[in-house]
Formats: structure tokens, C-alpha cells, sequence
């Protein structure tokens, strides 16, 4: 049965672009083969996201192309999430995703409206075929993973040491004073939804 999570985020992304910031900071959810598939024109995969999402085909496509470009190919990522896979994902499964992103970027595959747009899918082309010639096989994969655990474990304590310093509580009697000073009539500005909220709802989890 395949996993909707990914391409419901990706319609929700297209409706809301400040998803899409937020969501590189998440790792993917559930279903990019899915998407990938989709992004990449594949008959069946188009029909069956067309039933469970009631979308049309061409919006499936700018929502699943949209995701790829915003969350899976932003500078930031490393070669995996440019692969649309986790560290641990085999390596089939890392050729069959390479194959469908190189897919979606094939010229002929662009749409009307992106060609007008002047967008050029194939600057991404160099970054894939980069991704995937580092971790084809399991000689290279292991340097790049140690050379990845190490570059984590860097800014990990580049933000520890950049981190302010812990901010004084508040005491009880200067929170009540603070809570008489407002007048009566003043109004509370009510924040939407967090976007983390929103996020955990499309399938997205914290790394």
C-alpha cells in the first residue's frame, strides 16, 4: 500500500511556502518514493494520488516538485535527503530515487508554466549525480558517513558554545505585577497553529 504522508506535506507546502523552511529541519516523512514517483510523470503513481487526494494530476506534480526542490535539494542537505532517504535506507533504494529525481529533471518533463518561469531543473542534475556517486557503493558510503558523524558532532558543539545563557525565572509576584499593568481593554494577539504543529500533522518528524 503506498504512504500518502509525503505527497499530502507537498500539497500542503504548496498552499502554505513557509512550510517549506521550517520542514528542513525536520527529517522526510513517509512516502517519497511515492512522491519521487509522481515528481517523475509515473502513470499509476499519478492515478493512485489522484484518488486518495482528489487533486489534479498537474497539481500533484508542481506540489511533489515543489518538495523535492524546497526540502530535499536545499543547499543544506546532505546526500541522502538529497536522495529522498534516510542513513540507514539500502542502496536500492537510494539507485531507484536517484533514478526518479534524474527523471523529474529531464527537460522534457518541465512544465509550461516552469519553462516560462524560466526555471532550470538541471542545475540540480550535478548535485544528484554527486549525491549518488558518493554513497553507490559501501566503501565510499562509510567515509562519507564517518565524515558526516564528525561534521554533525562540530556544530553540535559550535551550537552548544554559541547558545545564550540560561534566562533568570521570573518569580511568581513579578509575573502578577506584569499581569495588572495590562489594561483591561487590551487585546491578546492570538498566534496561529505552530508550524511544528503543522508539520507533525503532515508526517514530518524532528531529527
Amino acid at each position: 500500500m503506498r504512504s500518502p504522508e509525503a505527497i499530502v506535506a507537498a500539497l500542503g507546502m504548496l498552499s502554505y511556502p513557509r512550510m517549506a523552511r521550517k520542514a528542513r529541519c525536520f527529517s522526510l516523512p513517509p512516502g517519497i518514493t511515492f512522491l519521487l514517483e509522481i515528481a517523475a510523470a509515473e502513470p499509476h503513481a499519478l492515478q493512485d494520488a489522484a484518488a486518495i487526494t482528489g487533486q489534479a494530476e498537474s497539481t500533484l506534480r508542481q506540489a511533489a516538485g515543489f518538495f523535492i526542490e524546497q526540502v530535499m535539494l536545499d543547499e543544506g542537505a546532505d546526500f541522502y535527503r538529497m536522495l529522498g532517504a534516510n542513513p540507514a535506507a539500502p542502496v536500492e533504494e537510494l539507485r531507484r530515487h536517484m533514478a526518479l529525481i534524474m527523471r523529474w529533471l529531464h527537460p522534457d518533463l518541465i512544465t509550461v508554466h516552469e519553462r516560462d518561469g524560466g526555471f532550470n531543473r538541471s542545475l540540480y542534475a550535478s548535485r544528484v549525480v554527486a549525491a549518488w556517486e558518493t554513497v553507490k557503493s559501501q566503501a565510499r558510503r562509510s567515509a562519507y558517513d564517518s565524515m558526516r558523524t564528525k561534521m554533525e558532532r562540530g556544530s553540535a558543539h559550535r551550537k552548544l558554545l554559541d547558545s545564550p545563557p540560561a534566562r533568570e525565572t521570573a518569580s511568581p509576584a513579578k509575573v502578577k505585577s506584569k499581569a495588572r499593568a495590562r489594561s483591561p481593554g487590551s487585546r491578546t494577539r492570538r498566534r496561529p497553529a505552530a508550524l511544528s504543529h503543522i508539520l507533525d500533522l503532515f508526517g514530518f518528524r524532528h531529527e
